[in-house]
């Protein structure tokens, strides 16, 4: 399972655009989160144009996560006539969805279970993980599987869940994707930099892959021996 991002960017940093990525399955196209500037990249893109059905999993509600994720549907809907499967573990994306104006009948909310794996068909499946974001808002990464390799997306978490701890030094993960911060040694909503490097030992840094980058400082993070995403902004 092949992870293509459309930003590494933190909700602050719009040079770098959303920390969003996709992945294709059959006919189906996968969206990670759908923030303010995915669709501007995503309405044209061929592998979305070529694909019959959108699925997209959504970690929380923060602009930068679901900012364009109105448009989206409705383009799909209207424009493209292709159905769109909204997920998530609470109908509060609903809610949300419905105060933009989107007509219910633009797509499918699939209400997923916290801590429970999800089958989408093709050998795809999701388990959503609670996770500590912030203070006013349930927050969720996910742990995907296509049968061939097990990743672990963050969205927004300043830890990383023991299930993916434990995952990643067994082996049963292959790839982490977690929202770093470098501005603070110890921020309050992000994972920042200092934690994973005392969390990770470097023999096992190539598995993770930081996202969601305040500033861009991929240099330092190759130096420190993690992984980061290629982007083309």
């Amino acid at each position: 399972m092949e992870l293509e991002f459309l930003g590494s960017g933190a909700a602050f940093n719009p040079i770098m655009e959303n920390s969003n990525a996709y992945f294709l399955s059959g006919n189906r196209f996968f969206l990670l989160d759908c923030g303010e500037t995915a669709f501007g990249k995503i309405w044209s893109l061929p592998a979305y144009v070529e694909s019959e059905e959108v699925v997209a999993l959504i970690t929380h509600l923060h602009a930068d996560h679901v900012g364009s994720l109105g448009s989206l549907i409705s383009y799909s809907y209207y424009v493209m006539k292709k159905p769109v499967t909204v997920a998530h573990p609470l109908d509060t994306i609903v809610q949300l969805l419905d105060l933009l104006g989107i007509d219910r009948v633009c797509y499918r909310f699939r209400k997923l279970e916290q801590g429970e794996t999800a089958e989408f068909g093709g050998g795809v499946s999701a388990k959503p993980l609670m996770v500590d974001h912030v203070a006013n808002m349930t927050c969720f990464g996910y742990l995907l599987s296509d049968e061939v390799e097990n990743i672990y997306f963050s969205g927004d978490a300043k830890s990383l869940p023991g299930e993916v701890l434990e995952g990643l030094a067994s082996g049963k993960i292959d790839r982490a994707y977690q929202d770093t911060s470098n501005t603070l040694s110890d921020h309050p909503t992000h994972a920042t930099l200092d934690y994973l490097e005392r969390l990770i030992p470097e023999k096992s840094r190539g598995k993770v892959y930081c996202i969601h980058l305040d500033y861009d400082y991929r240099d330092l993070l190759v130096r420190k021996g993690f992984k980061v995403v290629n982007v083309k902004f």
